[in-house]
């Protein structure tokens, strides 16, 4: 039996080969290994770049023009809504309540949907009326429409001038529904028959009062309707009709706050003169009122009375048109003052730093009458 053993030189050979092929496979594995990594790196590496790239872009000059607006607006209205919250909190605790600020589209339509309904009713009762629609009111009349045009434009431009008084923003509704229904008639007998269809107790309370020829329904829900009727003077009625709608624009203004009456009459009369100068209405009432003064300087107890008697209309006009010219944007502050629910002592007081007694010798030195008293 034959055994056959390899030589030491063959084994060594074999290792050798063996050796040589591991070798080659641990370095390729290796160098794949580590082309991989760097493939990985400089990808993350591209990807770090992109993203540092991203982060640091600086914005465009229209992107920080509208950020800059975006900060402004909401700063305003912080500022604005603070305001309010104050505001709020003054009427609260004098136990006025003010005009919902957001009164829905919903709720504006259904306003003047019940002003369309009277409208309708009114046309269907009285032959030949027509609805004249401006920019703020329904003009219902059964005037001839060459009347009715520039008494309906007057009342457009009263709007317009007590917003711009009152500081009012363009588009704001004052009225509910955005427009307010005006009843103008050419006969007493048919102003009223419509007081007493739609207003029966207004009617009732105002029996005794003469000489009615136009009022103004304010409601505490916010609706407003002026009705009159034309009588002998047009620009007398003229006068009359912006008195009336001037009652339902500063009863809409804010808060449902009401003026004390020498105030809120003075004022009416004042803005009617303004809106219709042909008439003499107002200084009529003026001159009047003046004279009775002269012999007897005494203004009546206007400043205290729940409502002012005929002779006082003139004496109220004269004394807001003093108001007004001695400090405009005063007289403006004094008007939102008793709007928050402050007496008139108290808002001329906050308004003109004066007191009845010094404002009472003003006025007796402005109008030419000496020792004039309450």
């Amino acid at each position: 039996m034959c055994n056959i053993h390899p030589s030491r030189s063959s084994v060594g050979v074999v290792s050798l080969w063996i050796l040589l092929f591991c070798t080659a496979c641990l370095t390729a594995v290796a160098t794949a290994t580590a082309v991989a990594q760097s493939e990985s790196e400089a990808k993350g590496s591209h990807s770090d770049d992109d993203s540092n790239r991203a982060r640091t872009r600086r914005p465009s000059a229209r992107e920080r023009a509208a950020a800059r607006r975006a900060a402004r607006e909401a700063a305003a209205k912080e500022k604005k809504d603070a305001e309010r919250r104050k505001w709020l909190a003054r009427l609260e605790a004098r136990g006025v309540e003010a005009w919902p600020e957001d009164v829905s589209d919903e709720e504006h339509a259904d306003a003047v949907a019940k002003s369309r309904e009277m409208i309708e009713e009114v046309i269907d009762l009285l032959p030949g009326t027509q609805l004249y629609e401006t920019d703020h009111f329904l003009f219902t009349s059964n005037m001839p429409a060459e009347q009715v045009i520039p008494y309906a434009a007057s009342l457009d431009q009263m709007y317009r001038y007590m917003c711009q008084l009152y500081g009012v923003e363009r588009g704001e509704k004052v009225w509910l529904g955005g427009k307010a229904p005006i009843f103008a008639f050419l006969e007493k007998h048919q102003f009223d028959a419509f007081e007493e269809r739609f207003f029966p107790d207004a009617r009732q309370s105002l029996g005794a009062v003469a000489n009615i020829y136009g009022l103004c329904h304010l409601s505490s829900s916010g609706e407003v309707v002026i009705s009159c009727y034309r009588g002998d003077d047009p620009h007398d009625f003229g006068q009359m009709l912006v008195h009336e709608t001037s009652h339902g624009f500063i009863h809409r203004y804010k808060t449902k706050a009401r003026l004390p009456n020498w105030v809120d009459e003075g004022m009416a009369d004042l803005v009617g003169a303004e809106m219709v100068p042909r008439s003499k209405a107002v200084r009529n009432r003026e001159l009047a009122a003046m004279q009775r003064l002269a012999a007897q300087p005494s203004l009546g107890g206007m400043l205290s009375a729940e409502r002012i008697v005929d002779w006082q209309y003139g004496l109220a006009s004269s004394l807001n048109r003093f108001l007004l010219q001695a400090n405009r944007e005063g007289y403006v502050r004094f008007i939102e003052a008793l709007k928050e629910g402050m007496t008139w002592e108290a808002a001329l007081g906050e308004a003109y730093a004066s007191t009845p007694e010094v404002l009472l010798a003003h006025y007796s030195r402005w109008i030419g009458v000496a020792g004039l008293r309450p």
